[in-house]
């Protein structure tokens, strides 16, 4: 869905036609439709009556009728039903626009989200995909109402400036010329509306961002008492977003107060000069001043609806802008499916950098399928970038990853994705019981109780569940907030067995657990060895013993790389790591 515009009127129409598509022009033929019988009833209803005869009848001479008093009262009756009938229509059918708009404009942002690089989500502000997918969205529809409601009170003033003209030109064209003058007046003010209305979409965007990171924080920010100081982030924020809304509520209330007070000027002010210097009667423009009196009111609507409209035009540019965002920081898939592989996977002479700063460098790595190997070094070795690649998550600058010998830009990333379990050092829960945590929200059979189960049990959690009241149905808060540390690393442990890959990846997976639940862990995972082609990042070495292949990684190359004892026995730098770890245990 194409979500760019240009700041203009015919601009933000094609913006909104490009979300509900020919649904616009339904919804303003159904404006223009209340508009036009508005318009004739109220337009007609003098003129007709100043026709009626002694006997109570109306001569309309160009159709040759006749009609009585109860007659004309009966039409307008039924103009009137008419028109509060195409107002239901409309105001229903607004109700299941804002349905479908919502809808169709959060769909677009999810999938634009789904189909994010990982470098490009990088490079985006959580804050903001929060506050455009929810805060933004809803002012975004907003600006469409007002959108809509100035154009429908543009086609009402319309009605009534064509009636006024047939009654009394001169009086009409020099109303409308005074109307026209009047909205440089407010110009000057939609510009100001409008950069408030930019300014407030920014301030929700740091909001939201402050708000995320004092939940995710909270513990932290508790403990240390810190939150006292990061809550005046929040509230210099809210003060300032505040003041933004003030300031914008000001404008609307100069342009309020002087909206009706200028009109009238300018309705007296051609009075006068239709009087007095062009010798009208005020018997011939009392028809011409009431339409467009009742034309001038519809112009205060259409300023009230635009300045209400420019008021919410920050959320278009914040869609606008995030979605492009996205759009250019997207994957490109192949169409060819990954079929798995048979022999092995290989990093043939990659490098990656970002910006100056060398991450890996023409480092070349063979896993033969099945084998389980791991990858040790200092922070910022380049272990978890390795892991990344491997996992299709980032792609290298140079080089390739090669299954089977075939490079994986062939595939669709996402069908190799599907073989992948990947447990991170952070551990990963969502805010629902422990059975949709670890069958991602499988529908309940009997088959996948059995592969639950049995994930369970090889993450060592079936103690643990038996202990709950509510057994696997047991809720586990937000970010497992009502669970331990090494609980949750289980749970996302499971998780991937559960999904039984091709290609395991534990990023210091057993990091958070206490030494016996983890060897329980680890003689478990040990029990797969030879099923999965595993890539084992580990600090303590202990756990990687049994590896087939150990890569001792530095400055983003491997340095040394053997089965334990061989690295043990001529590796000077792995005697050392182990040596330090044997003292510190």
């Amino acid at each position: 869905m194409n979500l760019k515009f240009k700041n203009t009127f015919i601009g933000y129409y094609q913006f909104y036609y490009h979300i509900i598509g020919y649904k616009f022009f339904i919804n303003l033929g159904l404006c223009i439709a209340i508009s036009f019988l508005d318009g004739i009833g109220l337009a007609m209803f003098i003129p007709l009556l100043q026709s009626v005869g002694a006997n109570g009848e109306i001569r309309i001479e160009r159709l040759g009728l006749d009609l009585t008093m109860s007659t004309l009262l009966g039409l307008l009756v039924l103009l009137f039903i008419l028109k509060g009938l195409t107002l239901f229509l409309q105001l229903n059918y607004q109700v299941n626009l804002r349905h479908l708009f919502i809808k169709k404009v959060r769909f677009a942002l999810v999938d634009s989200l789904a189909q994010l690089s990982y470098n490009g989500f990088l490079k985006l502000d959580a804050g903001k995909i929060q506050n455009t997918l929810t805060t933004e969205v809803q002012r975004l529809f907003q600006s469409m109402s007002f959108y809509f409601n100035a154009a429908q009170s543009l086609a009402m003033l319309l009605t009534y400036v064509v009636l006024a003209f047939f009654a009394n030109y001169q009086f009409a064209f020099l109303v409308a010329v005074g109307a026209g003058l009047s909205n440089f007046v407010y110009r000057r003010i939609y510009l100001l509306t409008k950069a408030s209305s930019l300014e407030l979409s920014k301030k929700g965007h740091y909001f939201n961002g402050f708000l995320i990171e004092s939940v995710h924080y909270f513990k932290y920010l508790k403990s240390t008492n810190y939150f006292s100081v990061f809550s005046s982030r929040l509230k210099k924020v809210i003060i300032s977003a505040e003041d933004l809304n003030k300031r914008m509520g000001f404008y609307g209330a100069v342009t309020s107060a002087v909206r009706e007070p200028l009109i009238m000027v300018i309705v007296a002010l051609v009075i006068f000069i239709q009087v007095t210097w062009l010798g009208s009667s005020i018997a011939s423009i009392i028809l011409s001043l009431l339409l467009f009196y009742r034309a001038l009111t519809f112009l205060m609507a259409i300023q009230n609806n635009w300045q209400s409209f420019i008021q919410s035009i920050g959320a278009m540019d914040s869609v606008s802008s995030i979605t492009t965002l996205m759009q250019q920081e997207r994957e490109e898939f192949n169409t060819r499916p990954f079929p798995g592989f048979t022999i092995d996977l290989a990093l043939k002479d990659i490098s990656l950098s970002y910006g100056e700063n060398k991450i890996i460098d023409h480092l070349n790595l063979h896993i033969p399928k099945n084998n389980t190997i791991a990858l040790i070094g200092e922070s910022g070795s380049g272990k978890t970038t390795l892991a990344n690649i491997l996992s299709s998550l980032i792609a290298p600058n140079e080089g390739q990853l090669l299954v089977d010998g075939v490079d994986l830009k062939s595939y669709n990333l996402n069908s190799y994705r599907n073989r992948i379990g990947y447990i991170s050092q952070e551990p990963v829960i969502f805010n629902d019981d422990i059975f949709n945590n670890v069958t991602f929200w499988a529908e309940k059979s009997a088959p996948q109780e059995k592969r639950f189960w049995k994930a369970i049990e090889l993450a060592s959690l079936t103690e643990f569940i038996h202990s709950q009241p509510a057994k696997e149905h047991t809720l586990l808060g937000d970010n497992g907030i009502l669970i331990s540390g090494g609980q949750k690393q289980r749970i996302s442990i499971a998780r991937e067995l559960y999904k039984n890959p091709e290609i395991l990846i534990l990023d210091e997976a057993t990091s958070a657990l206490d030494s016996e639940t983890e060897k329980v862990i680890q003689d478990n995972i040990q029990q797969l060895h030879g099923n999965y082609t595993m890539v084992i990042i580990a600090h303590r070495l202990s756990t990687i013993k049994e590896a087939d292949m150990i890569y001792l990684i530095e400055k983003g190359k491997i340095i040394d790389s053997g089965t334990f004892q061989e690295l043990l026995s001529d590796s000077k730098r792995f005697k050392v790591m182990v040596s330090l770890q044997a003292f510190g245990e």
